[in-house]
């Protein structure tokens, strides 16, 4: 309790308030698999399970019944607390804790998509939204969107997906990800501030039948020396869409993880796609983040080379910050993201 006179904390009425019953205010909702979403507005989506709501068209994921109040209301912080007050007064919104165990063992029972089915998920969505941007920095047409094949586990370390990921993984094969038709294996598109096309990645590319020697490269850079004044580092926009809601940034090797930790909502910029080199540029821009309270966290490989690297960006930085893969775990970045929430 929070003080003498019994009333709850803030955090005890959270919990006590039922995130679905509070929706319900909101509108009509629609039952999908353990989730739920609006009839008029299907990109929120309430958990109720957890207890948290996402609107991906909105980039919010893992928001709390307070922050779905202030939301849909469109209530400052003191003004929510005061309507969450309001609410935990009526039995109508108070969860039910047997409910609750039901929800969490359907949960785990939750639907999963296979490539194929996303695959065909995308196109009907393409549909709707209409053509894809053209490639328009590269005009070799070697890219192609939405040919989704198991080839993308190779990103994602599965062959299939929760389907609460679905419109991320739509957002990431509209923006970020595509199929390089060249080198015939999946390609990560990079964009400047401006959000134009300055590099295109292939990863784990396959040898061309025109190509006389091949070294097995896991990355193949298109224009990696010239992208141009305004490139920072690779998905600045997304990680900053990501950090109205954080207070922390991580930092740290692999541009596949960068991948992995924007399917996570995790703020992580990969610096693997700027050569290992961290740019003074970067630096500063790091450091504002710092000054502005963020906790910078490092996620460099517990090896050799990755602790050399993770030293040396120490030393530019000017911090004294922890490495959250320096332990004896022997899991990685990804691996630490797919463990069940009861296993962290």
């Amino acid at each position: 309790m929070s003080n003498n006179t019994n009333e709850p904390t803030i955090e005890e009425i959270k919990q006590s308030l039922d995130i679905l019953e509070i929706a319900k205010l909101y509108g009509e909702l629609v039952k999908t698999g353990a989730n739920y979403k609006y009839k008029n507005n299907p990109s929120i989506v309430i958990n109720p399970s957890k207890q948290i709501f996402s609107d991906f068209n909105g980039n919010i994921t893992g928001g709390s019944v307070l922050d779905l109040v202030m939301y849909m209301e469109n209530k400052d912080l003191k003004a929510g607390i005061e309507r969450l007050k309001e609410l935990s007064s009526l039995e109508t919104y108070i969860i039910d804790p047997a409910l609750q165990i039901k929800r969490k063992e359907e949960s785990k029972k939750a639907k999963i998509v296979n490539f194929e089915q996303l695959n065909n998920w995308g196109k009907e969505e393409l549909k709707n939204v209409g053509s894809h941007k053209p490639v328009e920095s590269f005009k070799d047409n070697e890219l192609t969107h939405f040919i989704v094949t198991e080839d993308f586990s190779k990103l994602f370390e599965t062959k299939t997906l929760p389907a609460i990921y679905n419109k991320k993984i739509d957002y990431l094969f509209n923006n970020l990800l595509g199929w390089n038709k060249h080198f015939n294996c999946p390609s990560i598109i990079i964009r400047d501030h401006t959000n134009k096309i300055v590099d295109l990645i292939a990863y784990r590319p396959n040898k061309p039948q025109s190509y006389d020697s091949w070294s097995n490269p896991k990355y193949l850079y298109k224009n990696s020396h010239n992208r141009g004044a305004g490139f920072l580092y690779p998905f600045r926009k997304e990680v900053e869409s990501i950090l109205w809601r954080e207070k922390y940034l991580i930092v740290g090797e692999g541009i596949k993880n960068g991948l992995n930790a924007l399917l996570y909502s995790v703020p992580f910029i990969p610096v693997e796609s700027t050569s290992n080199g961290v740019s003074d540029e970067l630096i500063a821009y790091i450091l504002d983040y710092h000054s502005k309270g963020y906790d910078i966290i490092g996620m460099y490989d517990g090896d050799k080379a990755g602790r050399e690297a993770f030293e040396k960006f120490k030393q530019q930085l000017g911090l004294e910050i922890n490495n959250f893969l320096d332990f004896d775990s022997g899991i990685d970045f990804v691996d630490y993201l797919q463990k069940d929430e009861g296993d962290k």
